[in-house]
C-alpha cells in the first residue's frame, strides 16, 4: 500500500510500528482480533504487507486493546518492549547523536517519515526542559496509550544517549491516573503528574547538551543525508507536505513562510508560486491548520484553557488565540468549550482520555 492508495487527510504512519505492536500483543497474550473492532483489526492485517497506514490507526488500535483488556499500562509496556531501531529511517539515527538536543532536532525535522500521528517540541522554563509529545490525528477512543508509548520510547532514547541511570525530574500526563501506578513508577523512576496540561518528560536543561559517549558525528551526517534523500520523495503532494511542516512547527513558533519553505527545499517565492498553481496559499494552509488544531484541542482536552491553546497555535499569549477564534472561526473559547462538552456528553463512548 503506497501513499496514493490511502486517504492522507490525517497523515500517514510507517507500518513498522503496527507490525511491532502486533508482535508485542502476541507475546503479551493479547488477542487483537477479539479486542479490536473489525475495521481496526483489518488495518492490523494490512500492516503485514503494507508500507504505510493511516496515522490514526495505530493510535486507535492501541487504545482499543488497552480498554478491552483492562491494561492501563499497555502503552508503556509496548514502549519498553519494542525495538528502538525498528520504526523506520529516523530510528536508526538516535543512538549515534552527540547530544539529546541533536536527537530531538533531527526527530522534529524528519518525524513525518515515520508517523504523522505525533509531533514533539522542546519547552524551556528556567533550569528545566521538557520534551512534549502532542497527538496530531483524530483519536476514536482517546490517545493516552499511544502518548504513553511514545514517552516510554523517548525515555529509552535518552537513556541510550546519557546512560541507563538517567531519570527525569517528573513525567507529566494530561489524562487521569490509572488504578495502579506500580509499572509506570518502575519504568520512569520519577514523580508522575496526572491531569497535567501536557504530555512531557521534564528534566534538567543542562541534559540537552550533555555529550553522549555513543556520539558518532560521521554516522549522523551519513544518516541525515539518507533522511534528506527520503524526504525529497515524501510525499508527492506539496500541499500535504506544507501542512505537515506547519503543524510540526506551530508550537515552536516557526510556522512561518521562510522557515517552512526552507524545510521544503524551496525559496519563499517558489513555495508561494507552487502553492498558487495548486489553488491555495501559505496563509490559507496556516489558517486551516490552526483551525484544525483548535478544533482538535477543544474536542479532546480534558481541561481546555487559552494559555495551552495559544501555545499549540504558535502564539505567545492567550489574547492572540482568543482573537484567532473570533476572527477565523467566528466563535469564542467559551462557545467551543460548550460545544465540546455537549459532543462528549452525547458520544456514549467509554473512552480512556
Amino acid at each position: 500500500m503506497t501513499h496514493s492508495d490511502l486517504n492522507t487527510d490525517s497523515g500517514l504512519a510507517h507500518a513498522s510500528a503496527m507490525r511491532q505492536f502486533s508482535q508485542f500483543a502476541a507475546v503479551a497474550g493479547l488477542d487483537l482480533a477479539r479486542l479490536c473492532p473489525p475495521d481496526l483489526y483489518r488495518t492490523i492485517e494490512q500492516a503485514e504487507e503494507a508500507e504505510w497506514l493511516p496515522a490514526s490507526a495505530h493510535v486507535d488500535v492501541m487504545q482499543a486493546a488497552a480498554i478491552a483488556s483492562g491494561r492501563d499500562d499497555l502503552g508503556v509496556a509496548f514502549g519498553m518492549w519494542c525495538n528502538v531501531r525498528g520504526f523506520g529511517p529516523v530510528s536508526l539515527l538516535w543512538d549515534h547523536c552527540s547530544t539529546l538536543d541533536e536527537a530531538s532536532r533531527i526527530t522534529r525535522r524528519y518525524m513525518h517519515l515515520e508517523s504523522a500521528a505525533m509531533r514533539s517540541s522542546t519547552d524551556i522554563d528556567g533550569h528545566e526542559a521538557a520534551l512534549r509529545h502532542i497527538l496530531m490525528v483524530p483519536a476514536r477512543l482517546g490517545g493516552s496509550q499511544f502518548l504513553q508509548a511514545t514517552l516510554a520510547l523517548q525515555l529509552r532514547i535518552v537513556r541510550m544517549l546519557l546512560g541507563e541511570e538517567w531519570t527525569p525530574i517528573r513525567l507529566e500526563l494530561d489524562h487521569p491516573a490509572p488504578a495502579s501506578l506500580r509499572y509506570h513508577q518502575a519504568v520512569f523512576r520519577c514523580p508522575i503528574e496526572f491531569g497535567a496540561d501536557r504530555c512531557a518528560l521534564v528534566f534538567r536543561k543542562s541534559d540537552l547538551h550533555r555529550p553522549s559517549p555513543r556520539g558518532n558525528a560521521e554516522m549522523v551526517r551519513y544518516l541525515e543525508r539518507q533522511l534528506a534523500q527520503a524526504d525529497s520523495h515524501w510525499p508527492g503532494d506539496l500541499v500535504q507536505q506544507v501542512r505537515y511542516f506547519i503543524a510540526a512547527n506551530l508550537t515552536e513558533r516557526k510556522a512561518n513562510l521562510p522557515h517552512v519553505a526552507g524545510l521544503a527545499g524551496l525559496s519563499p517565492q517558489s513555495l508561494q508560486r507552487r502553492l498558487a498553481e495548486r489553488g491555495t496559499t501559505f496563509a490559507v494552509i496556516l489558517e486551516d491548520e490552526r483551525k484544525r488544531t483548535a478544533d482538535e484541542y477543544f474536542r479532546t482536552a480534558r481541561r481546555p484553557n487559552l494559555t495551552e491553546l495559544s501555545h499549540r497555535l504558535g502564539y505567545t499569549d492567550a489574547s492572540a488565540a482568543s482573537r484567532f477564534l473570533r476572527q477565523h472561526m467566528a466563535t469564542g473559547a467559551r462557545a467551543l468549550l460548550a460545544q465540546s462538552r455537549a459532543a462528549k456528553g452525547g458520544s456514549g463512548l467509554r473512552a480512556m482520555a
